[in-house]
């Protein structure tokens, strides 16, 4: 669709509000400053300029109106969640409800009770009946966060509901019909999760009717500039300081000296603490930090050992290895304090238990081997 002066627009859904605002970057055309925000503006959606990402977007709008599943694939922090809402507000359940549920956030126990509700007296604690997600987004949409992180045997109950459109609370034997749009979004490769056992083939195909790639920010920086300002002027807003709410010219130059592992996740940070502790002159610093894995000035300095190290060929390979010798240090110290309890060093890490296996596999950690008894050979790990 174009405008009358030949530029290009993208399509406004009905019942969402449209401004245009005139990017503070001379680079930016006009017919691309469409964005698109719901009526109480809690989110916001950013149209892209990457090619990439504007072929997620086109075919999250064609599949928006259709009941199906949809499966969105990303690394954590490209704003899996964001397109979910873009296609629910596209669609014809939008005064419905969206529900966000992180599969990865509970203990199975709780999340089959947080998935399908239960009844009084099902389980210790339970002194009242209450729904579950399913119901409360009956007639909406269902977006469930980390999907890769399900335990099986709740995989196998999502697909009976996914196909019966009947769950059961827990405690319950009467079946109670939802109507619910169900989206989903993992940063997992569930092709290689399929393949060890750890997730069902057949809910993948039943999810996946529409899957949806989301790019890395690195892989589309014409987006880099459009999301910072975004940032810019809503933390601005938010932390009142209005004398930020224009970043000068070399705000978004020095925004490409990042290689962006975190992706808007990490330029959103980045972007609130140069707000708050004092402005553009702080970016650089805090990029740095960033990098590093370091939170504020009262992070620990790099050891001195390091020097001894060859350096890497690239500021991304610096960061990289730092940040991880700083998480295989961070799991190593947890395992040691928790005596290698393994379900107990992810709740102090925040981590799933699932997640942390898959750390220690791939940093090839293992318990000291005890102290050799008295008299008696030394004994080896096998």
């Amino acid at each position: 669709m174009t405008n009358p002066n030949g530029a290009d627009v993208r399509p406004r859904p009905r019942d969402l509000d449209s401004t245009r605002e005139r990017a503070s970057h001379p680079s930016a055309p006009p017919g691309d400053r469409v964005r698109w925000t719901d009526r109480s503006g809690s989110w916001h959606y950013v149209p892209s300029r990457s090619p990439r990402m504007r072929s997620v977007e086109e075919r999250a709008l064609r599949v928006a109106p259709s009941p199906e599943s949809v499966l969105i694939l990303g690394e954590t922090g490209v704003g899996k969640d964001l397109l979910a809402r873009l296609i629910h507000q596209n669609s014809d359940r939008r005064d419905r409800a969206f529900v966000h549920l992180n599969c990865a956030a509970l203990a199975e126990g709780l999340l089959e009770s947080e998935l399908f509700g239960h009844l009084r007296g099902s389980y210790t604690g339970a002194t009242e009946s209450r729904p579950g997600q399913f119901e409360v987004a009956s007639g909406g949409t269902l977006f469930l966060d980390e999907i890769g992180e399900l335990p099986p045997r709740l995989q196998a109950k999502l697909l009976h509901v996914l196909q019966e459109k009947k769950i059961y609370r827990v405690g319950g034997r009467q079946p109670l019909e939802v109507d619910v749009r169900v989206l989903a979004a993992t940063n997992r490769d569930l092709t290689l999760d399929m393949r060890s056992g750890a997730f069902r083939r057949d809910l993948y195909y039943r999810l996946g009717v529409v899957t949806l790639k989301v790019p890395s920010l690195r892989d589309r920086l014409e987006d880099l500039d459009d999301i910072a300002l975004h940032f810019f002027r809503r933390y601005a807003a938010l932390y009142n300081r209005p004398d930020l709410s224009e970043p000068e010219a070399r705000f978004f130059r020095l925004l490409r000296n990042s290689t962006w592992e975190g992706n808007i996740r990490e330029l959103e940070n980045v972007v609130k603490r140069v707000i708050l502790l004092g402005g553009v002159e702080n970016l650089q610093e805090e990029m740095s930090r960033a990098a590093f894995g370091e939170g504020d000035a009262s992070a620990e300095p790099v050891s001195s050992s390091a020097e001894s190290v060859d350096p890497p060929h690239s500021l991304r390979d610096v960061a990289r290895s730092a940040v991880m010798q700083a998480e295989r240090r961070a799991i190593l110290e947890t395992l040691h304090r928790t005596a290698w309890n393994r379900k107990r060093a992810a709740r102090e890490l925040r981590v799933s238990y699932r997640s942390l296996l898959y750390k220690i596999k791939d940093y090839t950690l293992r318990p000291a081997p005890p102290a050799p008894e008295q008299d008696s050979p030394s004994r080896v790990l096998p």
